[in-house]
C-alpha cells in the first residue's frame, strides 16, 4: 500500500509531535479529500451539507460563520450545490436581505454517499488503531483544538500584540 507509511515517519522518532501531526495531517487530508471528490463534493461543500442536514436550514451568513468561511468564498461553495439541486437558497420573508439555505433530498442522498466514502477512507487511515485508541485520539485532537481556540482568544485580547 502506498500511503503515509512511505513518508518515513517511523524513522523520525526524535521529531516533535507538532511536525509529525502536520505531516500526518497532510497525508490524511489528501486521502479524505480524494474520498469526497469521488462523490462530487469538495471538503467545504461536504461540511456545508452536513451542517444543513444536522442543524436544519439557516441564514447564509450564519452558515458561513458556522463554517468559518468568508461570505464571498461561501457563495462560490454554494453556487454549484444549488445548481446541482443539492441545496436551495430563498429570501427570508421576514428580512428580504437575508437568504435561507436548506439541503434538498438530493443533497441528503449525495451527503450520505460522501459520508460512506469518507468513513471508508477514515477506517483505512486509522486501521492501525483499535476502537479505544481511535476514541482516545479523537479526544486528544479535540483537546488540542480547544487549547488552540483558547490561545487564539487570548491573542485577540492581547493589547500588546505578543501573539
Amino acid at each position: 500500500m502506498g500511503g503515509m507509511a512511505t513518508t518515513g515517519l517511523q524513522d523520525q522518532r526524535a521529531m516533535g509531535a507538532g511536525v509529525l501531526l502536520a505531516l500526518l495531517g497532510r497525508g490524511a487530508s489528501e486521502r479524505l479529500r480524494k474520498s469526497l471528490t469521488a462523490s462530487g463534493l469538495r471538503p467545504r461543500q461536504f461540511q456545508a451539507l452536513g451542517l444543513l442536514r444536522d442543524g436544519g436550514s439557516r441564514g447564509q451568513q450564519a452558515l458561513g460563520e458556522a463554517m468559518g468561511v468568508d461570505p464571498s468564498i461561501l457563495v462560490t461553495l454554494l453556487n454549484p450545490l444549488e445548481e446541482e439541486g443539492l441545496l436551495t437558497r430563498r429570501r427570508d420573508p421576514a428580512d428580504r436581505r437575508r437568504h435561507i439555505v436548506a439541503i434538498t433530498p438530493e443533497g441528503e442522498m449525495r451527503l450520505r454517499e460522501a459520508e460512506r466514502a469518507h468513513d471508508a477512507a477514515e477506517d483505512e487511515l486509522l486501521s492501525a488503531l483499535d476502537t479505544d485508541q481511535r476514541a482516545q485520539l479523537r479526544e486528544l485532537l479535540l483537546e488540542l483544538e480547544r487549547g488552540l481556540a483558547v490561545a487564539g482568544d487570548a491573542c485577540e485580547e492581547d493589547e500588546v500584540g505578543d501573539c
